[in-house]
């Protein structure tokens, strides 16, 4: 399928296919398949996530696309109770990102800012739901691996054949949990309890650093260059937090519905890292971990009318 372009404006196609077939009244089995294309890209440091930014694609840019495969079955292995499993496989290809290489972007036309490489994801979903009851919610797992690659870069970006490597981007995770219970305590009132757990970010960890001597680019005496893993073969600490909630349902002056909710988030403090700064100011480099937020309370009145 060829692009149709005029001036950066371009034209996709997206196929989507699926099916279920029901072979019984407690077991649904599921298949689908699409092509899906993303104009934009999400700008970040792989370090700090705080001032992520989209761009677009243009002319001279194409635009990034994917297929995704997916298998799956629903099933009801107990009344009022739901088991389902998701197996998925998607490509990327015409990944674009501002290339972290390039000496100087002054003067450069907005496509040669960018690098162009290829991905893959690939994983399973679990899920395990009681739909009804006084004590009701859900236990969900996944497994997921992600990978990129882009040709012709930097030797940390290459694999012992000198051929482009492929490595884990920033949102890659391994291993995602989730645990959502309700609990009616009356008519009125409902307990809320939520647990996540995630694998922890992948990073680039500095090994060591050494001081160039006599460096014709640098005025200031020796220049510190440090040496440093391969890229994101490091990974922060897993993210773990626990959130608790009372809620109470009304009305609000016959005109509407009315919800009060009273939530503790990260119950237990944890101390849940955002990214780790090294001051190599120091001897030995003093590394440092910046982390979210604390226990917060937090109040809330929702009036829908």
């Amino acid at each position: 399928m060829c692009p149709v372009r005029t001036d950066g404006q371009y034209v996709r196609i997206e196929p989507r296919l699926s099916g279920e077939y029901f072979a019984n009244d407690r077991l649904t089995f599921q298949a689908a398949y699409g092509r899906y294309n993303q104009f934009l890209t999400l700008i970040s440091n792989e370090a700090f996530s705080g001032f992520d930014l989209w761009l677009t694609s243009d002319h001279g840019l194409l635009p990034q696309y994917g297929d995704q495969f997916i298998l799956g079955t629903k099933t009801i292995p107990f009344k009022n109770y739901g088991f389902d499993v998701e197996l998925y496989y998607r490509t990327m290809r015409d990944i674009f990102e501002l290339d972290p290489f390039l000496p100087d972007a002054g003067g450069l036309d907005y496509p040669d800012l960018f690098r162009v490489g290829e991905g893959y994801a690939y994983g399973a979903e679990f899920m395990f739901e009681k739909r009804v009851g006084r004590l009701n919610g859900y236990i969900g797992y996944t497994y997921g691996q992600t990978w990129r690659k882009f040709e012709g870069y930097n030797t940390e970006l290459l694999s012992e054949d000198g051929k482009a490597r492929f490595y884990p981007p920033k949102y890659d995770r391994s291993n995602d949990v989730k645990l959502i219970l309700n609990y009616n305590l009356s008519r009125k009132w409902k307990l809320t309890g939520a647990w996540v757990y995630a694998t922890g970010q992948a990073y680039t960890s500095p090994t060591g650093r050494y001081a160039r001597q006599d460096d014709p680019f640098s005025s200031d005496g020796p220049d510190d260059a440090l040496v440093v893993e391969e890229i994101n073969s490091a990974r922060l600490p897993a993210y773990h937090r626990m959130d608790v909630s009372f809620s109470r349902a009304g009305k609000f002056f016959k005109m509407g519905t009315s919800e009060l909710q009273i939530q503790i988030i990260n119950v237990y403090n944890r101390k849940n890292v955002w990214f780790t700064q090294f001051d190599f100011g120091e001897n030995p480099v003093n590394q440092e971990d910046v982390t979210l937020l604390p226990t917060i309370p937090a109040i809330s009145y929702t009036v829908k009318f």
